[in-house]
């Protein structure tokens, strides 16, 4: 059992108690040789010793480094020591997204902002072959200027790496759970966008829909009942500037005609009167037929040039022979 004041290594000095989930609990320490303060993360007291348990410590810190991004968590080293490993991480100043709800839940901006961002951090996971595979409001801690770092990746899923975990066992939290990872189908990275989504929902509505009061009764509810509609997040609209549904071309505010491709219709110019505007419709390019060309047959007329009685003749008298 640890306790404040302990030297790791010789050179990590624990400081206080952070917090504990999943298979470990972290520490904030301070590097005595760097003078900088740094997190460290080891199994709790409470779980034996195994190999198991420490090849899930060793691949949790072989997930983080294979990720190089400014949403996930930086990791040193890891401190080999008995009687389990100790990961040195980048240590966040701040809270959790799961504490700042407590406090009431986030505006749809809010949560459409950290979503962008643990988006992205998946994005680079799933890229290089790592499944989170617990992605919760616990595990998304928030700087003090508000961005998103998505943390805790010790039950991640590592590409081309055997499995550790038993048959029937149930490792992840499973409020948060997709319905796919329930079945036994958990090979698909998609579920941690589902986990995303439903963390989403959460920070808009301030409540998780499919919790339950027993954990069984939480797992029927993800397989089998719907999710409401969430009702504070407002209607949707477009949360970015540079979203594609926020540039696409629109006719400007002054012309009075909507071009079509081939049907147009009035609307008012936006200019505080419902009159509409008397501009000429915008006509769109097409390729003009080609001149016919028309020779009547000479007879006689008005003049020695006119082919038609009574009227003047249509051609200059250079090019009218009578003959």
């Amino acid at each position: 059992m640890h306790s404040p004041g302990d030297v790791i290594d010789g050179r990590f000095e624990l400081v206080e108690r952070l917090g504990s989930g999943g298979m470990g609990t972290v520490w904030r320490a301070r590097d005595t040789v760097l003078q900088r303060e740094v997190a460290l993360k080891a199994v709790r007291p409470d779980a034996e010793a195994t190999d198991a348990v420490r090849e899930r410590v060793l691949r949790e810190a072989r997930a983080l480094a294979r990720l190089s991004h400014p949403h996930v968590v930086t990791v040193h080293q890891i401190v080999e020591a008995q009687p389990h490993p100790w990961i040195v991480m980048e240590l966040i100043h701040g809270v959790s997204l799961q504490q700042r709800l407590a406090a009431g839940p986030l505006t749809a901006p809010e949560a459409a902002g950290i979503g962008r961002q643990v988006l992205s951090a998946l994005r680079v996971a799933h890229a290089a072959g790592v499944q989170h595979r617990d992605v919760k409001p616990a595990n998304i801690l928030l700087r003090p200027d508000g961005s998103a770092v998505l943390t805790d990746f010790g039950i991640a899923a590592l590409h081309g790496a055997t499995a550790l975990t038993a048959t029937g066992e149930l490792v992840g939290s499973p409020e948060y759970m997709a319905p796919e990872r329930i079945r036994g189908l958990d090979d698909d990275p998609a579920s941690d966008l589902w986990s995303l989504g439903l963390a989403l929902y959460v920070c808009v509505e301030g409540v998780n829909p499919l919790r339950r009061p027993t954990t069984l009764a939480t797992l029927a509810a993800v397989l089998d009942d719907p999710v409401p509609p969430p009702v504070r997040s407002g209607p949707s609209r477009p949360s970015s500037p540079h979203c594609s549904c926020a540039t696409r071309r629109r006719a400007p505010a002054r012309t009075g005609w909507t071009p079509c491709s081939r049907r147009r219709r009035r609307v008012p110019r936006r200019t505080g009167s419902s009159r509409p505007s008397r501009r000429r419709p915008h006509r769109c390019p097409r390729r003009r037929p080609r001149a016919r060309t028309f020779r009547p047959r000479p007879g006689p007329g008005k003049g020695a040039d006119s082919p038609w009685p009574g009227r003047p003749s249509p051609w200059p008298p250079s090019r009218w022979r009578p003959p």
